[in-house]
């Protein structure tokens, strides 16, 4: 079976409207520019230390290690990260392709709110502008 560009096999697929289509293209050719590029992934991870807080730390919960009786319980502390989740690793790479792609505006998936709380706060740290 060939496969075609954005489709995989005889499921799923990349949809988009037309009037987007071409805005989609060039994110993806911009990402497959970057993503291995050593100063896009060293700014990357400047955010992530210097921004966002990573890495962070793993909690020993002793109270409920103690309570299950079991294996030694440990929680990942997602919740200390700058903004509150974990959601602003993803929108840190997307502000920066933004960036080097020369765009001014971003947009948010807003279906939990926290998504579009983590943009606008690393669209105001990094520089882009949110609506």
């Amino acid at each position: 079976m060939t496969e075609t560009k954005g489709y995989f096999g005889q499921f799923g697929g990349s949809f988009g409207p037309k009037p987007i289509k071409h805005l989609l293209d060039q994110l993806e050719a911009t990402f497959e520019q970057y993503k291995d590029d050593p100063e896009f992934i060293a700014e990357y991870k400047h955010y992530l230390k210097d921004y966002s807080g990573r890495e962070t730390p793993l909690y020993f919960a002793e109270s409920l290690t103690d309570h299950l009786g079991g294996a030694k319980i440990y929680l990942k502390r997602e919740d200390l990260n700058h903004l509150g989740s974990h959601k602003l690793n993803n929108v840190l790479g997307q502000i920066l392709l933004a960036k080097r792609m020369g765009k001014t505006r971003v947009i948010a998936e807003t279906g939990a709110g926290q998504h579009g709380v983590a943009k606008e706060g690393a669209a105001g740290k990094i520089g882009a502008m949110t609506f």
